[in-house]
């Protein structure tokens, strides 16, 4: 399944770290995520289109010097830790 970043959610640099919002009435401070850079590179690839953890490890391992490997197991923990924030939604495509 696909799935993608709710579109009230945005990423911020902040004092130089990329961070994790929701705008509008998503808006809770204390659940701000500070993103290292290849977390952050994935949600901007979810906020551009849907993606599978696949898709998404395949983009990663091709911008970042990953093994094909871990760039999977990080982008399937962190589209279940995205999930269970009720940050992202399945895309039906």
């Amino acid at each position: 399944m696909r799935a993608k970043i709710k579109k009230d959610f945005f990423v911020k640099t902040i004092a130089g770290e990329s961070v994790l919002i929701g705008g509008g009435e998503q808006i809770d401070f204390s659940q701000m995520l500070i993103l290292n850079d290849t977390a952050a590179f994935m949600v901007k690839e979810l906020q551009a289109a849907p993606a599978t953890a696949a898709e998404l490890a395949e983009k990663t391992a091709a911008a970042y010097d990953v093994s094909p490997d871990r760039a999977r197991a990080d982008a399937e923990e962190l589209l279940e830790e995205l999930a269970r924030l009720g940050v992202t939604e399945a895309d039906g495509r």
